[in-house]
C-alpha cells in the first residue's frame, strides 16, 4: 500500500505516457533491491543452459514477504479483517463436509 500511495498509482496510470513502474523484470528486481527491506531479497535457482546461456528463476520467499508486511506498524489501518468461526458457520447452516 505504501508503494501505491507514495507513487500515486491508480487505474488511470495506464493512460500516462511515462509510467513510474519498471518496464522489465530486471528493472523491477533492481527497484525492489533498492527498497532496503531486510527480508525482501530475491532467491536465484538455476533452471537450464541453452545455447551456452544459463537461465535462472528469480523468486521471493512467501515467508519473507509476510515478515515484511508484519514490520509495518500501521498495517491494521490499511486492511479490513473479518473472522467467522467455520464450525459455527457449518452448524448454523447444517452443512456436513466430512
Amino acid at each position: 500500500m505504501t508503494l501505491f500511495a507514495k507513487h500515486k498509482f491508480n487505474n488511470a496510470i495506464g493512460n500516462i505516457d511515462k509510467s513510474p513502474l519498471p518496464k522489465s523484470i530486471e528493472e523491477e528486481h533492481k527497484y525492489m533491491d533498492n527498497m532496503n527491506l531486510p527480508n525482501l531479497k530475491f532467491g536465484k535457482t538455476y533452471i537450464v543452459t541453452y545455447n551456452n546461456k544459463e537461465y535462472y528463476h528469480l523468486h521471493l520467499s512467501i515467508k519473507n514477504c509476510i515478515q515484511n508486511i508484519l514490520l509495518i506498524s500501521d498495517i491494521a489501518e490499511n486492511f479490513a479483517f473479518s473472522y467467522e468461526n467455520l464450525k459455527a458457520l457449518l452448524k448454523k447452516h447444517a452443512v456436513m463436509i466430512w
